[in-house]
């Protein structure tokens, strides 16, 4: 049992050394391509976000439906919770869609931010006001 348990343990860390994946140093984007590139993932997200949020809805709508037909439009009350799991995975969906939405925001400011430092996107000439004030000794 020792000898597997420390055979595991060895060849987990060999593997992790093995199949890791080297991350250059010197990767500086421009912030055009960073910009780009939260745009991409603001907009992955939102779909993926809307998506889960209608199908969870779409489920909840289709679990009620199955219920309100088997008892209360035709008076046949035996099995009245036939959609009743498919109302839960459809309240599960509708609530897994709240982090990608926060997560598309998260993405839109930092595409903002990345657009206010590079002073890219449409337009060419952004003029910033601001104060400056020097003292010479």
């Amino acid at each position: 049992m020792k000898k597997t348990l420390l055979l595991i343990v060895f060849s987990l860390g060999f593997i992790s050394q093995v199949v890791s994946q080297e991350i250059p140093k010197n990767s500086q984007k421009a912030s055009q391509e960073l910009y780009d590139f939260h745009i991409r993932k603001k907009k992955a997200n939102k779909l993926a976000g809307w998506i889960t949020l209608v199908g969870g809805v779409a489920m909840i709508v289709g679990g009620y439906g199955i219920n309100m037909s088997g008892g209360i439009v035709d008076g046949d009350s035996t099995n009245n919770n036939k959609g009743l799991w498919l109302s839960y995975l459809g309240g599960a969906t509708t609530l897994a869609s709240i982090p990608l939405f926060i997560s598309a925001g998260k993405h839109k400011k930092k595409a903002k931010l990345q657009l206010q430092q590079g002073a890219i996107g449409l337009y060419d000439n952004v003029n910033y006001s601001g104060l400056s004030i020097s003292f010479t000794f």
